[in-house]
Protein backbone atom coordinates (compact mmCIF):
# COMPACT_ATOMS: atom_id res chain seq x y z
CA UNK A 1 0.00 0.00 0.00
CA UNK A 2 2.77 2.51 1.07
CA UNK A 3 4.62 1.75 -2.20
CA UNK A 4 1.72 2.83 -3.78
CA UNK A 5 1.42 5.99 -2.58
CA UNK A 6 5.11 6.53 -3.18
CA UNK A 7 4.55 5.50 -7.13
CA UNK A 8 1.54 7.90 -6.97
CA UNK A 9 3.24 10.78 -5.53
CA UNK A 10 6.44 10.57 -7.79
CA UNK A 11 4.36 10.70 -10.49
CA UNK A 12 2.01 13.60 -9.78
CA UNK A 13 5.57 15.23 -8.74
CA UNK A 14 6.91 14.52 -11.99
CA UNK A 15 3.39 16.16 -13.64
CA UNK A 16 3.62 18.77 -11.60
CA UNK A 17 7.54 20.07 -12.00
CA UNK A 18 6.31 19.04 -16.11
CA UNK A 19 3.29 21.74 -15.72
CA UNK A 20 5.54 24.54 -14.07
CA UNK A 21 8.26 24.05 -16.78
CA UNK A 22 5.37 24.35 -19.78
CA UNK A 23 3.95 27.58 -17.70
CA UNK A 24 7.55 28.80 -17.28
CA UNK A 25 7.96 28.59 -21.14
CA UNK A 26 4.43 30.41 -21.74
CA UNK A 27 5.45 33.59 -19.53
CA UNK A 28 8.73 34.35 -21.45
CA UNK A 29 7.29 33.82 -24.43
CA UNK A 30 4.84 35.80 -23.37
CA UNK A 31 7.15 38.38 -21.84
CA UNK A 32 9.24 38.18 -25.20
CA UNK A 33 6.59 38.95 -27.42
CA UNK A 34 5.55 41.89 -24.87
CA UNK A 35 8.88 43.00 -25.47
CA UNK A 36 8.44 43.20 -29.31
CA UNK A 37 5.37 44.51 -29.55
CA UNK A 38 6.90 47.42 -26.97
CA UNK A 39 9.59 48.19 -29.52
CA UNK A 40 7.17 48.13 -32.06
CA UNK A 41 5.15 51.00 -30.85
CA UNK A 42 8.00 53.01 -29.67
CA UNK A 43 9.03 52.69 -33.09
CA UNK A 44 5.48 53.76 -34.71
CA UNK A 45 5.90 56.71 -31.21
CA UNK A 46 9.15 58.02 -33.23
CA UNK A 47 7.88 57.85 -37.04
CA UNK A 48 4.95 59.89 -35.81
CA UNK A 49 6.85 61.92 -34.02
CA UNK A 50 9.25 62.78 -36.98
CA UNK A 51 5.87 63.69 -39.33
CA UNK A 52 4.93 65.84 -37.06
CA UNK A 53 8.05 67.74 -37.13
CA UNK A 54 8.05 68.27 -40.96
CA UNK A 55 6.60 71.30 -41.83
CA UNK A 56 4.26 70.44 -44.12
CA UNK A 57 2.03 68.54 -40.80
CA UNK A 58 3.33 71.06 -38.40
CA UNK A 59 0.79 71.96 -36.05
CA UNK A 60 -1.94 69.36 -37.57
CA UNK A 61 -3.45 68.76 -33.96
CA UNK A 62 -4.75 65.06 -35.51
CA UNK A 63 -0.88 64.26 -35.37
CA UNK A 64 -0.85 66.13 -32.55
CA UNK A 65 -3.41 64.22 -30.79
CA UNK A 66 -1.61 60.56 -32.29
CA UNK A 67 1.51 61.05 -31.10
CA UNK A 68 0.03 62.11 -27.15
CA UNK A 69 -2.00 58.97 -28.20
CA UNK A 70 1.01 56.41 -29.00
CA UNK A 71 3.29 57.85 -26.33
CA UNK A 72 0.62 57.06 -23.87
CA UNK A 73 0.63 53.21 -25.25
CA UNK A 74 4.13 53.11 -24.69
CA UNK A 75 3.84 54.34 -21.36
CA UNK A 76 1.35 51.46 -20.82
CA UNK A 77 3.53 48.59 -22.28
CA UNK A 78 6.64 49.81 -20.29
CA UNK A 79 4.00 49.80 -17.03
CA UNK A 80 3.43 46.02 -17.93
CA UNK A 81 6.64 45.56 -18.94
CA UNK A 82 7.95 46.50 -15.51
CA UNK A 83 5.14 44.74 -13.46
CA UNK A 84 6.28 41.41 -15.35
CA UNK A 85 10.09 41.83 -14.19
CA UNK A 86 9.04 42.44 -10.98
CA UNK A 87 7.41 39.43 -10.75
CA UNK A 88 10.24 36.98 -12.81
CA UNK A 89 12.41 38.43 -10.05
CA UNK A 90 10.25 38.13 -6.94
CA UNK A 91 9.50 34.61 -8.21
CA UNK A 92 13.45 34.26 -8.67
CA UNK A 93 14.15 35.75 -4.91
CA UNK A 94 11.62 33.34 -4.06
CA UNK A 95 13.34 30.24 -5.17
CA UNK A 96 16.92 30.88 -3.68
Amino acid sequence: MTHLFLALSVVLNIVFIWYIIQLLKRFLTFQEELDNFSETLEEYRDHIDIVNGLERFYGDETLANLLRHSKALVEECQSFQRVLRQEEEEYAEEEN
